[in-house]
């Protein structure tokens, strides 16, 4: 836990070697446990905003972060919007309340959605009023319940999308695969996901203006489906 929480908060061996004033081989020994004092322990939690309770909380824990969920997880997350942005927001170290912030959420629905993920299993109370998600962040949502989610919540935002304004950003291209380059495809969205989410960490670390919530899709489709959905089209044209 806590070198994840240092990777999260963007501090790198060297720096926290610099911050320190030791060697990076010191450093990567005591991230892996050797060599470590209580003190020493104390500076690297008071550095990655934890407490030795944190630890201790999560020592108990044999795995904290799981890279599974239930289908009963996904189906709860899939069929309350509310409740999965106030989920994702804990999973990727945003408190609660930045769904009352940014989102307009009001504080006691935000609790109670709080409340459902921690009886839900998803979630685990930290000390200081902070919470932990129970699941890797680069857990990857592919199975139903949450496909049907994204259908539902977010699919018409993006079919909203003026692509000729200035300020949406899109990339487009076409390309022929055989099955293992488009495993290899497949692949490189997933990485420029986590790229994503490294972006943001390091945003928070060190941006001095305020951020804004952006959406970021990543999708490719078989052309042979569109050229039918096209062909459709065409052929209800031709009716009288």
């Amino acid at each position: 836990m806590l070198r994840r929480s240092l990777r999260a908060a963007g501090w790198t061996q060297a720096r926290l070697a610099e911050t320190l004033g030791v060697g990076t081989a010191t450093v990567k020994r005591w991230l892996h446990g050797r060599g470590l004092t209580l003190r020493t322990l104390e500076r690297l939690c008071t550095i990655a905003d934890l407490s030795l309770s944190d630890l201790i909380d999560a020592g108990r824990d044999p795995d904290p972060e799981s890279d599974h969920l239930t289908l009963a997880q996904e189906e709860a997350l899939g069929s309350d919007p509310t409740l999965s942005t106030i989920f994702f927001m804990i999973l990727n170290g945003w408190p609660p309340a930045e769904a009352t912030t940014s989102f307009a959420v009001p504080p006691e629905e935000v609790e109670a959605h709080v409340r459902r993920l921690e009886r839900l299993a998803l979630i685990d109370r930290l000390s200081g009023g902070r919470w932990r998600a129970r699941l890797n962040p680069k857990h990857v949502w592919q199975r139903e319940p949450l496909r049907r989610h994204f259908d539902r919540q977010l699919k018409q935002h993006f079919f909203a999308l003026d692509y000729g304004h200035p300020d949406t950003m899109f990339s487009a291209e076409t390309i022929k695969l055989s099955p293992t380059g488009l495993a290899r495809l497949r692949e490189r969205i997933e990485t420029l996901r986590q790229d994503f989410r490294a972006i943001e960490r390091e945003d928070r670390r060190t941006a001095a203006l305020p951020g804004e919530w952006y959406a970021v899709l990543s999708v490719a489709r078989p052309m042979k489906a569109i050229a039918e959905i096209n062909r459709a089209a065409r052929a209800r044209a031709r009716k009288p």
